[in-house]
């Protein structure tokens, strides 16, 4: 783990989907399924992420922030809000799309995989990411 490989530096790994594990488990008191997902606990996973991150933020040296669908808007919206809460330093990691196969070898290996279908629609909203990623990666 990354932990593991730096003890020294206080390092905190907050993911949307275990915020969605956590809240759909305890919604529901079964396991986590994306079948069952219910959009409307979406406004309550923003709370609690942004809740950790502002926890966060104060307990840790290193903040890694795990999160899908992060479009240019979002993105400005949270740096404004993470410098507003004393973040100075920040880097983006932008993570290209794979090709199908691969991305459904991956699902399969997931606890808590999408499916095919949720995989397809991620990538065709992706391509357009791609190509305004790489034109921001070349200025």
């Amino acid at each position: 783990s990354m932990q593991a490989k730096h003890p020294a530096v206080r390092i905190i790994i907050l993911e949307r989907d275990m915020i969605r594990v956590a809240l759909q488990e305890a919604e529901t008191g079964q396991p986590f399924s994306w079948g069952e997902w219910n959009p409307a606990w979406e406004s309550k996973v923003q709370w609690l992420w942004e809740q950790r991150v502002h926890d966060a933020v104060k307990q840790c040296d290193v903040l890694i922030m795990a999160d899908t669908h992060l479009d240019a808007v979002e993105l400005q919206k949270k740096a404004t809000w993470l410098r507003e809460l004393g973040v100075t330093d920040f880097t983006l990691k932008y993570f290209q799309a794979l090709p199908l196969t691969d991305l459904l070898r991956r699902d399969q290996g997931r606890t808590h995989p999408v499916g095919g279908e949720a995989l397809r629609e991620h990538l065709k909203k992706i391509v357009a990411e791609d190509r305004y990623w790489a034109a921001i990666e070349g200025i």
